[in-house]
């Protein structure tokens, strides 16, 4: 056989057997699923380091408890608000998610497909390609986080038919109209469920003198309503906080997003603009579990609002179904040989 048969044949047995992986390269959470497999990885996106080098390959939980038990380890987080800001430890999250997915030792290079923020710019992207390259993929390819979360809700994103969705991680929103498998109108937010957490646990020590450790942040949690016409009281930290009391800043923290879906709409085709009115919006994300913001945007917007099943899950879902057909990823979105 010719040199380049074989090295056709040698690629083409390599797309069969190589694994293919999705990565929800998420500000707080990391989710990694194998194609055929289902999710083999949720994790804090945090990394174990010691002198700026990967500490034992631990990463999420591990990395937790390694530092539990040493002090020169240091933990580091390697996104910000949904952007890259450190590119050492993103590219040892990305490695040791990787390692633990296919194994250290592989014949075969993964092909990988990672969901990051919109509003990425080109330095961080070409960050986050790097960082799969020296894991060792094959291909590298990636996506809008809005549209993967789509895909993973079930809407088809080849549909001539607009959708509108918000997608609230951790440190990032994402608001998009998505038709024709790209993104007619949409914005990018630095700012998620994570900011509007240290929002209440500022304005409890500022009104109360109370600092909320993690468990009672999340117990606080369960009185932010975006919108409800019933207070509701708990006492948390020894004070008594009420979500009435709470509103003003939940209001805040939504002026953004609102002003956000406005200029969306205002960005999309009039035409397009009238069939959101029934194919509606979609909420993903964590962020999408705040009671009463399904009410709060259709209030906004004039459409219809649902929540997907399980929200947090649906970007790296998205990814799973987007490694599936590579070819959408090569038409639309950037990606690295």
């Amino acid at each position: 056989m010719p040199p380049s048969s074989t090295s056709a044949a040698s690629s083409a047995t390599e797309r069969v057997l190589g694994k293919k992986l999705g990565i929800d390269l998420g500000t707080a959470t990391l989710r990694v699923v194998t194609r055929g497999e289902g999710t083999l990885i949720t994790e804090p996106a945090v990394v174990a380091m010691r002198d700026g080098e990967a500490a034992n390959s631990l990463l999420g939980n591990a990395a937790f408890e390694a530092r539990a038990q040493d002090r020169t380890i240091v933990l580091r987080r390697p996104l910000d608000g949904g952007d890259v800001r450190d590119h050492a430890a993103l590219a040892a999250l990305v490695q040791q998610a990787v390692n633990r997915a296919v194994g250290r030792q592989r014949i075969f290079k993964p092909d990988i497909v990672i969901a990051v923020r919109a509003g990425m710019d080109g330095d961080g992207r070409r960050s986050v390609l790097d960082a799969g390259a020296r894991a060792g993929a094959r291909t590298v390819y990636l996506i809008d986080a809005a549209i993967a979360a789509a895909m993973g809700a079930g809407i088809a994103i080849t549909s001539s038919r607009p959708y509108l969705v918000v997608d609230i991680g951790a440190g990032k929103t994402d608001v998009a109209v998505l038709a024709l498998e790209g993104t007619v109108a949409g914005r990018s937010l630095r700012g998620g469920g994570d900011q509007l957490f240290r929002g209440l646990a500022a304005q409890v020590e500022a009104t109360h003198a109370v600092v909320l450790d993690r468990d009672e942040l999340r117990s606080a949690g369960r009185l932010l309503v975006a919108a409800t016409h019933e207070e509701r009281t708990a006492e948390i930290g020894g004070v008594l906080l009420s979500s009435h009391e709470l509103a003003p800043m939940v209001s805040d923290h939504l002026r953004p997003l609102d002003r956000a879906l406005l200029e969306v709409l205002e960005d999309t085709p009039p035409a397009l603009r009238r069939d959101l009115r029934s194919t509606g919006l979609l909420l993903t994300g964590g962020g999408a579990r705040l009671e009463g913001l399904d009410r709060h945007l259709a209030g906004v917007t004039g459409c219809s609002v649902r929540v997907a099943a399980d929200p947090e899950g649906c970007t790296v879902r998205g990814t799973a179904l987007a490694v599936d057909n590579l070819d959408l990823l090569r038409r639309n979105f950037m990606y690295l040989r």
